[in-house]
C-alpha cells in the first residue's frame, strides 16, 4: 500500500550528441578517368565554384579535336550540297532538269545538314566532357570527407569529396525508447557544448528516427540549430536537455495497476471505513518499475500495491504499520 504524493509533471532529461551539417553534398565527376590533382583536404573551407580536383583530360581533348574535325567536314559537305540544290532547282524551273535529279540534290543537302547538326551536338558534348574533368564546388562549406587520391582511376559519379554546409548545423542525439514517447518534432531543446557549457543555444527537434538502431536500441533525434555559435563546429560534442512543465502526476508501482478492462484502474482505500474501491485512472507513461498517472488520483490517496487481482469492491482492509489514515 502506498500513499499518493503528487509530483510536478513534465519531463526532464539529457542526452549527448554531436554537431553535424543538415546538408552534406557528395561531389563527384560527371565523367570517369585518372585523378591527377585534388586541391582540397578534410577541414578546408571552400566557396561555390572553387576547384576541388582534376582528371587527366588528354582523352577528352582528343575527342574534342575529333569532334571539331567532324564539324568542319560537315560544314564542307553543306557548302558543297547547297549550290547543287540551288542549281538543280533553277534548271528544273527552266525545264532543263528532271524532278528526279532535283530530288537527289535536295536529299543530299538534307543529309549534309543532318550531319552538320549531329557534328555540332557532338562538339558541344566533347566540350562539356573536357569541362567535366575539372571538379568544382556546387555549394560553399567545409570538406568533411575525401573519397579518392591522385593517381586513382575513378568512375563517373564516384564520391571525391563531401562538402558540409556550415550555415545549416544541427545536433544529432541518440535517445532511449522511453524518452521518444514524450518528445515530438518542434519540442524545444537546450543544446550546450560539453567542453564549455556556457556556449549554448535553443533549438527545436526537426526529425525523430522512426526505427531504433539495431545495435544500441536507441533512436536518432536531430535538433535544428539555425543560429548556432561559431564555437559549435562540425563534430563538436554537445549536450541536449529538455525540461517541460505539466500537470501534477502520481507515480505508483507497476503492480498497483489493474488492467482487467479497457480502462486502467487502481484500488483506493476509503479512509472512513477502510474499504477498497476501484477507481479509473489515466496512464501517462510506463517505466521499468513504475507507472505515471496523470488523472484519477489525488494527494493523500491510499493505493493498494499488492494482490490487486484478488480484491473485491467494498472489501475491508487493514492498514499496515507506518501508514496513517
Amino acid at each position: 500500500m502506498v500513499r499518493i504524493h503528487l509530483e510536478g509533471g513534465g519531463v526532464h532529461g539529457e542526452a549527448s550528441g554531436v554537431i553535424e551539417s543538415r546538408h552534406n553534398a557528395q561531389v563527384g565527376f560527371l565523367v570517369g578517368g585518372r585523378l591527377i590533382e585534388r586541391d582540397v583536404d578534410v577541414g578546408m573551407v571552400v566557396d561555390t565554384g572553387a576547384v576541388l580536383a582534376r582528371l587527366d583530360a588528354t582523352d577528352y581533348q582528343n575527342r574534342l579535336a575529333a569532334a571539331q574535325s567532324e564539324l568542319n567536314a560537315a560544314k564542307a559537305e553543306v557548302r558543297q550540297a547547297t549550290p547543287q540544290e540551288v542549281r538543280q532547282r533553277t534548271l528544273l524551273k527552266a525545264g532543263y532538269s528532271t524532278q528526279l535529279d532535283y530530288d537527289r540534290a535536295l536529299r543530299a543537302l538534307d543529309t549534309a545538314r543532318s550531319h552538320l547538326d549531329e557534328a555540332e551536338a557532338n562538339l558541344r558534348l566533347a566540350k562539356d566532357q573536357v569541362a567535366y574533368t575539372t571538379l568544382k564546388a556546387s555549394t560553399a562549406g567545409a570538406v568533411t570527407k575525401v573519397g579518392a587520391d591522385p593517381g586513382q582511376v575513378v568512375s563517373a559519379g564516384q564520391m571525391i569529396v563531401v562538402i558540409s554546409q556550415l550555415d545549416a548545423r544541427e545536433g544529432v542525439f541518440s535517445v532511449s525508447e522511453q524518452a521518444i514517447g514524450v518528445i515530438s518534432p518542434g519540442t524545444l531543446v537546450h543544446v550546450s557544448l560539453q567542453s564549455n557549457p556556457s556556449t549554448a543555444i535553443e533549438g527545436s527537434i526537426r526529425e525523430i528516427s522512426p526505427a531504433a538502431d539495431p545495435v544500441t536500441g536507441t533512436y536518432t533525434v536531430k535538433v535544428s540549430l539555425p543560429k548556432a555559435p561559431d564555437a559549435m563546429r562540425l563534430g563538436a560534442l554537445v549536450t541536449g536537455s529538455i525540461e517541460t512543465k505539466g500537470k501534477p502526476v502520481a507515480v505508483i508501482p507497476t503492480g498497483a495497476l489493474l488492467q482487467s478492462s479497457d480502462q486502467p484502474k487502481v484500488w483506493v482505500v476509503a479512509p472512513a471505513d477502510k474499504t477498497v474501491h476501484l477507481r479509473s485512472v489515466v496512464v501517462e507513461r510506463f517505466d521499468s518499475d513504475t507507472v505515471t498517472i496523470s488523472q484519477g488520483l489525488k494527494e493523500g490517496d491510499l493505493v493498494i500495491t499488492a494482490g490487486v487481482n484478488w480484491m473485491a469492491e467494498g472489501e475491508k482492509v487493514s492498514l499496515p504499520e507506518g501508514v496513517s489514515q
